[in-house]
């Protein structure tokens, strides 16, 4: 068996704040790729990953986020996906890790540590050689 530990940073987004740990990322990516991941962004415990799937989901703010151009509520609850990320994606930065066909296996923990004062996502992974 092959373990992999995987390590994502909390950077900061374009604006200057720092990005967020999270499995909320519209509108940027469809929801239906982020069911396996928990509230805090972080891939549930048995989950196979493979390749194209979010290891980490991560948000952040663009050059052009404006706080006064968000989508409301019926406008989340009713547009498709697709409309969603053409009208309000550019305002938003996908940060999320996905896992590519070298990095993928199924999730043995999850969970957060503090690395020199910034927090960090850990994955780690197992997989049958």
């Amino acid at each position: 068996m092959k373990r992999m530990r995987i390590e994502v940073a909390q950077e900061l987004d374009a604006q200057g704040d720092l990005e967020e740990f999270t499995w909320d990322l519209l509108p940027v990516v469809d929801p239906q790729q982020t069911r396996h991941l928990d509230e805090n962004g972080l891939p549930r415990i048995g989950t196979p990953i493979s390749a194209g799937m979010i290891l980490v989901g991560k948000l952040g703010k663009s050059s052009a986020f404006n706080e006064s151009e968000q989508p409301s509520s019926l406008e989340i609850q009713g547009l498709p996906f697709s409309a969603l990320q053409a009208r309000y994606g550019h305002l938003w930065k996908d940060g999320s890790s996905y896992a590519t066909e070298e990095l993928h296996g199924t999730v043995e923990n999850a969970h957060f540590e503090k690395v020199n004062g910034k927090l960090h996502a850990i994955v780690e992974l197992a997989r049958k050689e």
